[in-house]
């Protein structure tokens, strides 16, 4: 229950993304920003994208603690079952996968619609280094 009341305070915290696009695409922007969105998560692109996301992963869980939320808490996950679980939701296009660096007091959300990842309350050194990390896999991160 402690993990699920972190969780619920995190949504309310600062928000970052790690996205493919490196700003915010206006809502009124003359751009086709939903047809791309829509091409590329249903089309064989969607591999690339989760393939970086799950390197984001990846590489924050050698730095950080992780518990995630899938069916119920799971305390450092291996990487297969982070890789298993996001190629879950992809395949079903639907789900999420919430991941909890307690120490850091900071949340990061994977969700199937989303061409990028959710990062709530990162301290400055964690988002000095996701931001590293972002770029490495041909990513973006900025404040939402």
């Amino acid at each position: 229950m402690r993990k699920f009341k972190i969780m619920k305070e995190l949504f309310e915290k600062k928000r970052y993304v790690i996205d493919f696009l490196p700003k915010r695409v206006p809502a009124d922007s003359s751009g086709q920003y939903f047809d791309v969105e829509y091409h590329l998560l249903n089309s064989n692109k969607h591999v690339d994208y989760k393939n970086r996301f799950v390197n984001v992963i990846l590489k924050l869980m050698c730095y950080y603690d992780i518990s995630i939320l899938w069916e119920k808490w799971i305390d450092n996950p291996s990487p297969e079952l982070i890789e298993n679980i996001i190629n879950t939701i992809m395949k079903n296009h639907s789900g999420s996968l919430e991941i909890l660096f307690i120490d850091e007091n900071t949340l990061m959300v994977f969700e199937w619609d989303c061409l990028y990842l959710a990062v709530f309350n990162p301290n400055k050194s964690m988002k000095k280094l996701m931001k590293n990390i972002a770029i490495s896999e041909g990513l973006f991160m900025w404040k939402s």
